[in-house]
């Protein structure tokens, strides 16, 4: 069994597709996320896994707060969206309807459902970090059948 054998058994488990966004007071991104898992429910947690190199580390750490935004199954585009690099200065936000969070995060309106989250732990995990997150509230927005990598969708960041 090689690497490449590996990289497909481990992507043939569907994940959920989310947004998540970080930052507060115009310093923010939003960023594609296909490994988020739940990790508790009492307290309710949730954890997801962010390449080591991602300049959003940083926003986590300074701000110790997230969003995480659920997409819809139609919502491939907005997912392709915010998996694309960030280029200085822009805002990959514009022309897309937000609120914020009672904390001040970010929430894409047109997402299922949406989690505001404080950071718990940091963990290192190979060339990526563990974020766990406590929930201090959620929100369903609409209904409808969540994006997942089932549909194909399987994200990968380049080298810098």
């Amino acid at each position: 069994m090689g690497q490449n054998d590996i990289r497909a058994a481990l992507e043939s488990i569907p994940l959920p597709v989310t947004v998540v966004t970080v930052g507060r007071g115009g310093v923010e991104n939003g960023l594609t996320v296909s490994w988020l898992s739940l990790a508790s429910f009492e307290p309710a947690m949730v954890l997801f896994s962010i390449d080591k190199r991602h300049y959003s580390e940083e926003l986590i750490r300074s701000t110790k707060t997230f969003v995480v935004n659920v997409l819809g199954e139609d919502q491939k585009k907005l997912a392709g969206h915010f998996a694309q690099q960030a280029i200085a200065g822009e805002d990959k936000f514009a022309g897309l309807k937000t609120s914020e969070t009672p904390s001040g995060g970010k929430i894409l309106d047109d997402a299922l459902s949406w989690l505001d989250c404080e950071v718990e732990a940091i963990h290192p995990a190979g060339d990526h970090l563990i974020v766990v997150g406590k929930v201090l509230d959620a929100s369903v927005k609409k209904e409808g059948a969540a994006l997942t990598t089932a549909s194909g969708i399987h994200y990968r960041k380049s080298k810098p």
